[in-house]
């Protein structure tokens, strides 16, 4: 896979030259065209082009864990949003609820202000053009955005998720979802993260004058409490199977021993520009997809791609398929499409070591994650 390349010498690229240096110079936004302060992996990572293992492995093989302590942390955090919306999964039904709730404002003029860089925030004009322009934004840069939105703009923070969601080339339902929350105070209740025009001055390459923001908010508040529910890991049958791969989990069939009878890549590109997903990111994502085709077609001899229930259907009937297994898909649109589909067909989830191990401690905050990770990479390292 040529993407897969990339990723990896982007990787290795950055790890011999910059990785030293991350935990001093992450918090700058030197701009669109000097990002060599982070790792710029995300994009990979999210698609599981490269996985956290992967990278964690060889960010070690560089440096003690004391030098890339942050880096590691940083890696963690993608693991944990994940795992905690696994356990709370009706925290993402819930925003969704949400959003059909706040349809009627989509059209609003603030909420069209804020998404055609038209407010009277230059900073946050500024970074609404570069991720429609690039698909990224500096992490810096996303929690002052998600902070002016909230705070600043008081607009819904539902709906700034979901642009944030469908433009972000990295986007992923849990760390989207929960990371706008934990801005607001909702994920540690109480607790909030407020821009202020200091900051931003100080880590970002333009600097802002007369910037007029929200600087003594008080979090958001939301009377509900979600409480957690046990994961179910599927046990495997691969007796007459389909294995269904796609792009959340792309380099699956480089890693796994297992052997299935029928292979086919499920493109769920469909089901995302019926939600609104931007052309950048659903072209990314088209472009993973040619690359696992190629991949099943040149080493399991399938040309078989499958964007619907009927065509999944078809599938099984005419091949006599008894077991439909597919690389474990975590909250968001993708998994809600599947679950759909589950109401006429057994499919069950194949979930990586990884994951099975990482997700049982984040049924709390990060720092009670964090204290795990010594025990997480004694493990796997």
């Amino acid at each position: 896979m040529k993407i897969r390349e990339e990723a990896l010498e982007k990787l290795k690229n950055y790890s011999e030259n910059f990785l030293s240096s991350y935990a001093k110079d992450r918090n700058f936004d030197f701009g669109p065209d000097k990002r060599t302060n982070t790792s710029f992996l995300s994009k990979y990572i999210t698609h599981r082009i490269i996985d956290e293992e992967e990278v964690i492995k060889l960010a070690h093989s560089k440096y003690s864990y004391l030098k890339i302590e942050k880096f590691i942390q940083e890696v963690f955090w993608r693991t944990y949003w994940k795992g905690w919306l696994e356990l709370k999964p009706q925290v993402w039904q819930s925003y969704k609820t949400d959003l059909l709730k706040l349809n009627d404002q989509i059209q609003s003029k603030p909420h069209q202000d804020a998404i055609n860089a038209k407010t009277s925030v230059e900073c946050f004009n500024d970074w609404v053009v570069e991720l429609k322009d690039t698909g990224y934004l500096h992490n810096h840069a996303r929690m002052w955005f998600v902070s002016i939105w909230i705070f600043t703009l008081k607009l819904p923070w539902q709906l700034g998720a979901d642009f944030f969601l469908k433009h972000l080339l990295d986007g992923d339902a849990a760390s989207n979802t929960l990371s706008w929350r934990w801005v607001a105070g909702l994920h540690t209740k109480g607790k909030h993260y407020v821009a202020a025009s200091w900051n931003i001055n100080k880590f970002s390459a333009k600097k802002y004058n007369n910037l007029k923001l929200n600087e003594n908010a008080t979090a958001l508040f939301e009377s509900e409490n979600f409480t957690s529910i046990p994961i179910h890991f599927d046990k495997l049958n691969n007796q007459d199977s389909l294995l269904l791969a796609h792009n959340l989990d792309s380099n699956f069939l480089l890693k796994t021993k297992d052997k299935f009878n029928h292979y086919a890549l499920f493109d769920f590109n469909g089901v995302l520009a019926k939600e609104n997903y931007s052309k950048r990111v659903l072209d990314f994502k088209a472009v993973i997809n040619q690359e696992i085709a190629d991949h099943i077609r040149s080493n399991f001899s399938s040309n078989t791609i499958i964007r619907d229930k009927e065509q999944l259907l078809k599938i099984i009937d005419e091949k006599n398929i008894k077991n439909v297994i597919m690389p474990y898909v975590t909250c968001g649109y993708e998994n809600d499409f599947m679950n759909e589909i589950k109401n006429k067909t057994k499919i069950s989830y194949i979930a990586r070591d990884y994951d099975q191990y990482c997700f049982q401690f984040s049924n709390k905050g990060f720092f009670a994650f964090k204290e795990q990770i010594p025990k997480i990479l004694s493990k796997f390292l």
